[in-house]
């Protein structure tokens, strides 16, 4: 084979159940121009066999058995083995459409970027399509608030994975560490708008079983990376404590948060459809109290949200609204 334009990596543990199909779904990928390093992390069950047996079909596979060492030391391995100038990530229990690496390819290239995610849609025990902010200040800015890339989605430049390699202490939040870590280095980011990875979404999964410790990670992440974005006069320990999706806001606290929110949206006027979604989010955690709307008002009319979303706007106005007389949204109250 030519030198290989991506180098895919695949870590696995434990993956037998439905490996056979990640694999098929990378052997028919459009871009014949790959490597992929498989890493076996000394699973006990067929996954070895399932990957001696594909590379043995497809000599594009590299595949690699040995002690358990842990995902974060595995995807670090993979990236030191890598030949190619990209690197595309892959989960061992996700499908990947065919046109997926010549898309993301195609997509860098055109707009000069080092990071690209795609869509993502959902089977198995979930359905849906996730669909994540496209351009590079938008990505950065939601990285205030959750992540903005799926993680077995994206195709980074190699030589900056070299460079700042997954962190070791960011257990069950490395993809996030990552992030935030590349943007402040100064990364392009992009995401194509097109549902190019199927997520697999099953009880076993990390982000599941894994709640607590991925949560408390989340949060000294996103306080380093919001000390670094945010201006000098905004409390960065309380919109972090604010931003956290976990959290339970009173309306003296939504009210502050969306004070907060209202001036990103004038330093950062490229970001609404972002801070949109981050106000009305947190007005869903927030306990129902109809002082809130007044300043959902000034929200809606500063940073307009998505009309998918009306339906659950609606759902909130009530809740909040229940406390007094019922007025629509838009009138006086």
């Amino acid at each position: 084979m030519s030198s290989p334009a991506v180098s895919i990596i695949l870590p696995c543990f434990n993956s037998a159940a439905f490996l056979q199909e990640t694999l098929d779904s990378l052997s028919e990928q459009t871009l014949r121009e790959w490597e992929c390093i498989a890493i076996d992390d000394g699973s006990s069950d067929a996954t070895a066999t399932i990957l001696r047996a594909h590379a043995a079909r497809d000599p594009r596979f590299s595949v690699i058995s040995r002690p358990n060492r842990g995902l974060i030391a595995t995807l670090n391995e993979a990236i030191l083995l890598a030949k190619a100038p990209w690197i595309a990530r892959m989960d061992a229990d996700d499908l990947a459409e065919p046109e997926r690496l010549a898309v993301q390819l195609l997509a860098l290239s055109q707009h000069e970027a080092d990071v690209c995610g795609t869509w993502v849609r959902f089977f198995g025990e979930r359905s849906g399509l996730w669909q994540m902010p496209l351009d590079d200040a938008s990505i950065k800015l939601q990285l205030l608030f959750n992540v903005p890339l799926a993680h077995p989605s994206v195709m980074v430049r190699a030589s900056l994975l070299r460079e700042t390699p997954y962190d070791a202490s960011a257990v069950h939040a490395e993809d996030y560490a990552l992030w935030c870590a590349l943007a402040q280095r100064g990364a392009r980011f992009i995401n194509v708008p097109r549902p190019l990875l199927r997520y697999r979404c099953h009880a076993a999964q990390i982000t599941q079983t894994k709640r607590d410790q991925l949560r408390g990670t989340a949060q000294r992440i996103r306080t380093r990376y919001a000390a670094d974005l945010l201006p000098p006069n905004l409390d960065v320990a309380q919109f972090v404590a604010f931003a956290e999706p976990g959290t339970q806001l009173t309306a003296e606290q939504f009210t502050t948060y969306a004070w907060m929110l209202l001036g990103l949206a004038a330093m950062y006027p490229e970001g609404a459809a972002v801070l949109a979604e981050a106000w009305i989010e947190a007005w869903q955690r927030t306990r129902p109290a109809r002082v809130t709307l007044s300043v959902v008002k000034r929200l809606r009319r500063t940073l307009p949200f998505a009309a998918s979303r009306r339906t659950f706007f609606m759902k909130q106005w009530l809740k909040h609204a229940l406390d007094g007389h019922l007025r629509r949204p838009g009138g006086h109250s």
